[in-house]
């Protein structure tokens, strides 16, 4: 898929993080973008800043070339309304990317809770919601007959394991999801998973230090986003050195 301006792109937790660097570099082609998080006042900066950002390619429209829908992903109904929206502003779906994520506020060896406010929500953010969003985009990118691209944020701890236990687990789920999915290439449907190291993002700052020294640092936003073109990172970003895409390199048989 050629990333061009009239594109359209879906993006939970697009209010900060990597989910906010990719809204920004989507909207440097001209992509309609629909920031759906649970940050109002974060997600409504993201959607004004891509709006200023694509008057370089849409000068005069008769709708908003950003919005933004404040949603908990963990609520399906919610989630569902949110992709309802970006349906109706835009009649269309082409790039989807589930970038929502959390990590455990209670190591789970020492959580005595029943987990809802600990480590199930994060299951259901990190991994419920990426199957709950994949599903969704999926749906309306067949109905369109066009061809689409979704990417789920994984995390090099869903490939090997780190000690916050739920969320390595959570993210190897997201990894073998999204790698099972291959089938739908068929439809003309991309779904890759990115499994980056550790971004600098406000969430990873609040990690020991000394855990991200061993992984050689943080890698920084930019790297995350620059790429020949915005197109060769999402398709493409297996050829970079810390990154891993979830198509698999033999046949997945169906």
């Amino acid at each position: 898929m050629e990333i061009k301006p009239g594109l359209s792109a879906l993006i939970t937790g697009g209010a900060s993080g990597i989910g906010k660097g990719l809204a920004l570099a989507l909207a440097e082609k001209g992509v309609f973008i629909t920031i759906v998080d649970f940050s109002e006042e974060r997600g409504r900066q993201v959607a004004s800043l891509v709006e200023k950002i694509n008057t370089k390619f849409h000068s005069k429209l008769g709708f908003p070339s950003a919005i933004f829908v404040k949603c908990d992903v963990t609520n399906a109904r919610d989630l569902a309304a949110a992709f309802e929206t970006h349906l109706l502003t835009y009649g269309g779906l082409d790039i989807c990317i589930n970038s929502a994520g959390i990590s455990s506020s209670i190591p789970f060896q020492k959580d005595q809770t029943d987990g809802t406010q600990t480590w199930r929500h994060t299951i259901n953010v990190n991994f419920t919601a990426v199957i709950d969003s994949t599903r969704l985009a999926i749906k309306i990118m067949e109905a369109s007959k066009r061809p689409g691209v979704i990417i789920n944020l994984g995390s090099a701890s869903g490939l090997y394991p780190v000690a916050d236990t739920i969320y390595s687990g959570s993210k190897g789920g997201v990894v073998m999801f999204s790698r099972a999915l291959r089938l739908y290439k068929r439809e003309g449907i991309r779904v890759n998973v990115l499994c980056p190291e550790f971004v600098e993002t406000e969430m990873t700052l609040k990690i020991d230090s000394n855990m991200v020294k061993l992984t050689g640092g943080f890698i920084s936003m930019e790297m995350v986003v620059k790429g020949k073109s915005i197109k060769f990172f999402v398709l493409s970003c297996g050829l970079a050195k810390k990154w891993w895409v979830g198509v698999p390199l033999y046949f997945v048989p169906y």
